[in-house]
């Protein structure tokens, strides 16, 4: 009876230390690296601001004229990607039903962004830091540049 109930202490033990009892909580992800107040500096949509969350991205056009609240599915700090998914919105620009899929490059203050509609890839980042081709000059597609607020 002794051996029993010292091998059930044990288990007991072991389990809780182990992180597999059931007071045990699953470790919290890390905070997305680009959370925080961004100013969009170009090149080619409508002055805005974006604000990013542990789990939302909030685009609001300076204006006044549009706001876009989407919900962060999925990131990953070390791939530089994102996921996010259009929950609700006003004004002149609401994407009902779409989602995204983004790269980033993260350089001190300043963050680029390369968006693709959908979920299926993530595109590559092309002119980290200018958004314009190295080639021509030319505003590069889908890609966003903003400095830190």
């Amino acid at each position: 009876m002794r051996i029993c109930c010292l091998a059930t202490m044990i288990t007991t033990a072991m389990l809780s230390l182990s992180g597999c009892g059931s007071d045990s909580k699953p470790p919290e992800a890390a905070p997305f690296e680009v959370e925080g107040a961004w100013i969009y500096l170009g090149p080619s949509d409508a002055p805005h601001t974006l604000t990013v969350g542990r789990s939302s991205m909030m685009y609001t056009d300076v204006g006044g004229n549009w706001s876009s609240n989407w919900t962060i599915t999925a990131y990953d700090n070390g791939l530089h990607h994102f996921q996010v998914a259009f929950s609700s919105g006003s004004g002149s620009y609401l994407p009902v039903g779409e989602s995204m899929s983004g790269t980033y490059e993260l350089s001190g203050t300043v963050l680029t962004v390369q968006l693709a509609k959908g979920l299926t890839s993530y595109p590559q980042l092309q002119s980290a830091g200018t958004c314009t081709s190295a080639t021509d000059g030319a505003p590069v597609t889908d890609c966003r540049l903003y400095i830190k607020k």
